[in-house]
């Protein structure tokens, strides 16, 4: 998988090297998203699906993202939902029909469950740094203002539970609206 992902990035570059920057000001993505969330060690991993958001204010190869997304799903037979807050840089390169991006984003995490999941000592509900060492995406252009993410992956760090870290999957696809012109 991640040989794939490379690949399409390196050929999404190569395609887009000779084109010229077409930066919009704001992008705003709005979507579908997926993750495979790992609550604690002794828990069961679940797949969660849900929302996610995310608003980029671009400079010509540099984005400030602010990102959002909110799963739900079920693991060792109790209903959960995850909420996330990140922030970051984002690098872009943006072609005549396709962008592509790679970011590094920060923040923390939130999982709330309907049972003791955690065990009695934690409970119910817990909080973490959140961390994505790497994510990236494509974009392909619809209209002027308007582009499909084929698809976003980030790998996010947290640390819920008694032990350890988790790293979780989330892949996304949805609209980006894109404002503005550099």
């Amino acid at each position: 998988m991640k040989r794939i992902f490379v690949c399409l990035l390196v050929l999404t570059a190569l395609s887009t090297y000779a084109s010229a920057q077409d930066a919009p000001v704001v992008e705003w993505f709005g979507g579908y998203s997926y993750s495979r969330v790992s609550p604690d060690f002794l828990a069961d991993g679940a797949n969660t699906h849900g929302f996610h958001a995310d608003i980029t204010l671009n400079t010509k190869l540099l984005g400030f993202v602010t990102d959002v997304s909110k799963t739900y799903g079920e693991s060792a037979g109790t209903g959960l939902s995850t909420t996330t807050f990140l922030i970051g840089p984002r690098f872009a390169r943006h072609g005549k029909k396709i962008t592509w991006f790679v970011q590094s984003l920060y923040g923390f995490s939130y999982i709330n469950t309907d049972g003791d999941i955690f065990g009695p000592e934690i409970g119910r509900y817990d909080s973490s740094f959140a961390f994505v060492p790497g994510g990236g995406g494509i974009d392909v252009k619809l209209r002027e203002k308007l582009a499909l993410r084929i698809f976003q992956y980030d790998l996010i760090y947290t640390n819920f539970g008694r032990g350890g870290g988790q790293l979780q999957s989330r892949i996304s696809t949805g609209v980006v609206l894109r404002l503005g012109s550099r």
